[in-house]
């Protein structure tokens, strides 16, 4: 028999390894706001500014995001697991839970105050890709609200801390 490389535990196991910023990407459907936490989130590129996110195919909102204008990338900070978790699961009144305001760009997704910096994007690409749908976003408006906040990570399935960095003077 063939060898077919790497299986699905595998994989996983090595990409646990890689840490990855905590995001939660949120949109609105039927003028109602949606969100889903997100780690498969990274830059496409400098100019014009585009980035991307993979969503899966299980989601409960997929079909909301794929039909959405737009998608705001909100970046949590270190202390933010709890909203993470939150937006990890299938609560139906998470928004009710969080402080958030309406995005600059029109087509965006909400911004959560949460968040220390966003990213807020007009949908420019939909790519279906194995177990995932891959979106791609221009983005309109971003920043940080902070500049020394560290990011909530998550590294071997589990949050974790960027303890090593220091702003610069």
């Amino acid at each position: 028999m063939e060898d077919k490389g790497i299986g699905p535990d595998a994989f996983k196991d090595l990409m646990s390894a890689v840490a990855s910023t905590v995001t939660v990407v949120t949109a609105y459907a039927d003028g109602e706001p949606i969100g889903i936490t997100v780690t498969a989130f990274n830059s496409v590129s400098v100019d014009p500014p585009i980035v991307l996110v993979c969503i899966d195919k299980v989601a409960a909102s997929l079909d909301a995001f794929l039909t959405a204008d737009g998608f705001t990338v909100n970046i949590l900070p270190s202390t933010a697991s709890a909203v993470s978790t939150l937006f990890a699961t299938k609560d139906s009144e998470r928004f009710d839970a969080v402080a958030w305001s309406d995005p600059s760009v029109g087509a965006a997704g909400p911004v959560l105050d949460v968040a220390f910096g966003a990213f807020e994007c007009e949908t420019i690409e939909r790519l279906e890709m194995g177990d995932h749908w891959v979106l791609f976003g221009q983005v309109g408006v971003g920043g940080l609200t902070d500049k020394a906040t560290l990011p909530l990570v998550y590294h071997q399935r589990a949050y974790a801390s960027v303890t090593d960095w220091t702003p610069d003077a």
